[in-house]
C-alpha cells in the first residue's frame, strides 16, 4: 500500500490533458483525413497524449489519501471527455462547413 499523499488536491493538469485531448480527437474525427492518418493521430499522437493510466493512478491515491471528494471530483470532471470530444467534433464541422 503507496502511504497517504499530503497532497490531495484535485489533479487539474491531468484533467485539463485529457479534456483537452478529447476535444482534438473529436475536431480530428471530423476532419476528412485518410483512415491511415486519422489512425496515427487520432489512436497514436492523441492517445498518447492524454493520459488515462495517470488517471487510474491518480484516483487510487486521492482515495488512499482518504480524499474521496476530490476523488469523485476528479472523476466526474474526466466523464466529461466524451461531452468534450462531440463539441470538438461539431465544433470543428460548424468551422470546415
Amino acid at each position: 500500500m503507496m502511504p497517504a499523499s499530503t497532497d490531495a488536491d484535485v489533479p487539474w493538469a491531468t484533467i485539463g490533458v485529457n479534456l483537452l485531448g478529447a476535444f482534438l480527437l473529436g475536431a480530428v474525427m471530423a476532419s476528412s483525413m485518410q483512415t491511415d492518418t486519422l489512425l496515427f493521430v487520432g489512436v497514436g499522437l492523441l492517445g498518447g497524449f492524454t493520459t488515462m493510466s495517470a488517471f487510474g493512478f491518480e484516483t487510487v491515491r486521492l482515495l488512499q489519501a482518504d480524499s474521496t471528494t476530490a476523488a469523485a471530483i476528479y472523476v466526474a470532471l474526466n466523464l466529461l471527455a466524451p461531452i468534450t470530444a462531440w463539441m470538438g467534433w461539431h465544433l470543428s464541422e460548424a468551422v470546415l462547413a
